[in-house]
């Protein structure tokens, strides 16, 4: 009736970025996250109508900001960011009660944070204007182990799976999470460029408070299969950064920080078949995710970078015979939002982009869309001599992107080669695409 498990994790997330002709003109930045994580977790059926979890997470982490050097004519600069540290404990409570056609799913998790020395402490005064940057008033050394800033929360979650006949079910939850790590990004996706931070004294826990309601049927008998959900989040503590803020070695990046609200809402719709030759599924979500940060946008809801107001995806195979089948794969995706200047200066005629209204993310990427196709061929089972074979196989042939669409990664603005003049300086705008033609493929498994 009691069952544990006890897990232990190391992970260290390495990225770095690296230029420069020979020794003594080069730059070389890395930087990581690394974590020591331990869980032990319990679980004891108290009834067939009660099952009851208990549970425990401690994980210490260690920053390295930026471990950089420059060297310019073997004149060699460091410029490395001292390391940071942090501890993360939560301990939880739950139980899964089953009540006739209704099943309950609720508990507690109870989470504390510590970030801890050594390092530095810095205290900022209010700017002199909103979406400018703080002035630092202080800087205090902390030495090894003295708590800096420490934060905890109380996390209810209540889930319900009401079974209305044979057929179809309502389903509604609710969550509170806290997240104590930030990833601090200007790019319009994931790059090596990416900053994560722990919470300080400056940096406030993000905090998401989540609701979802859902509708799902079944028909003739589970061949096919539909589901509507609703979600909506409400969520605080939210992080965006000033204008010309400098994220990759600044040693003062919070006294950059804006922080402020955010939501997440939007309706899901999915259709599935699980039989016959031909099955797969429909999915598309209709969504928005928004931020409100005092200081941009004039204090308005703006799109953050992973808004996408449509997300429709298509997979489907059908099977030719016993050992032919055919896959296909297709998705569209809203454009992410980017954020571009909107004026420039000209100066000594070069010129300098500037975005004067200081709007956020005013304009999107062209739209992602892609079709992908896959043949399977399964080996023969039988021998000619009548045998079984003992082992099994399957060749794969596969394109990637078949109509060879361009689907951009990012769009940037340069100066051009033209002619310049007192009034004119010529631009150029290039559309970066990481994947930009199609990709065949040959796979063959084998198993003995």
């Amino acid at each position: 009736r009691l069952f544990s498990n006890f897990t232990a994790i190391y992970s260290n997330y390495d990225y770095q970025l690296a230029f420069g002709s020979d020794d003594r003109n080069k730059f070389e930045w890395d930087s990581n996250v690394e974590t020591l994580n331990f869980k032990p977790e319990f679980t004891y059926f108290i009834n067939s109508s009660n099952e009851l979890s208990v549970g425990a997470e401690f994980i210490n982490y260690r920053f390295e900001p930026a471990n950089a050097i420059g060297v310019s004519d073997g004149e060699i600069t460091d410029i490395t960011l001292p390391e940071k540290f942090a501890f993360e404990g939560a301990f939880y409570l739950g139980n899964e009660q089953k009540i006739s056609s209704l099943t309950l799913s609720y508990g507690v998790r109870y989470s504390v944070y510590s970030y801890y020395g050594p390092g530095d402490k810095y205290e900022f005064g209010s700017p002199l204007s909103k979406g400018e940057r703080k002035p630092l008033l202080s800087e205090l050394s902390v030495s090894k182990g003295e708590t800096i800033q420490s934060y905890s929360s109380l996390e209810p979650r209540l889930s319900m799976n009401l079974l209305l006949g044979g057929r179809s079910s309502l389903k509604a939850s609710y969550n509170r999470m806290n997240q104590y790590i930030h990833l601090l990004s200007n790019t319009a996706a994931s790059s090596s460029l990416d900053v994560w931070t722990p919470s300080t004294n400056n940096i406030k826990p993000e905090i998401a408070d989540s609701y979802v309601i859902g509708y799902f049927q079944n028909f003739r008998s589970n061949m096919y299969e539909a589901s509507l959900e609703v979600y909506y989040k409400d969520l605080q503590n939210q992080i965006d950064y000033i204008d010309g803020a400098d994220l990759l070695i600044n040693k003062y990046i919070e006294g950059d920080l804006l922080t402020g609200i955010g939501r997440a809402y939007g309706v899901e719709v999915l259709f599935k078949k699980n039989r016959g030759r031909l099955n797969g599924w429909i999915s598309y979500t209709l969504g928005r995710s928004e931020l409100k940060i005092d200081g941009i946008n004039k204090f308005d809801w703006y799109p953050t970078r992973y808004d996408q107001t449509h997300n429709f995806k298509v997979t489907s195979t059908y099977k030719v015979n016993d050992r032919v089948q055919v896959s296909g794969n297709f998705v569209y995706l809203t454009g992410t939002p980017v954020t571009f200047p909107s004026s420039k200066f000209v100066i000594q005629g070069f010129a300098i982009p500037h975005n004067a209204s200081s709007a956020r993310h005013q304009f999107r990427i062209p739209d992602y869309h892609r079709l992908d196709f896959s043949v399977t061929i399964d080996g023969k089972k039988i021998k000619r001599n009548g045998k079984e074979r003992r082992n099994d196989s399957s060749l794969i042939i596969g394109v990637y992107n078949v109509y060879n669409r361009r689907n951009p990664f990012s769009i940037y603005f340069s100066q051009g080669q033209g002619r310049v003049t007192d009034s004119y300086v010529p631009g150029e705008v290039t559309r970066l695409s990481i994947i930009g033609s199609f990709v065949p493929s040959i796979t063959y498994n084998f198993k003995l």
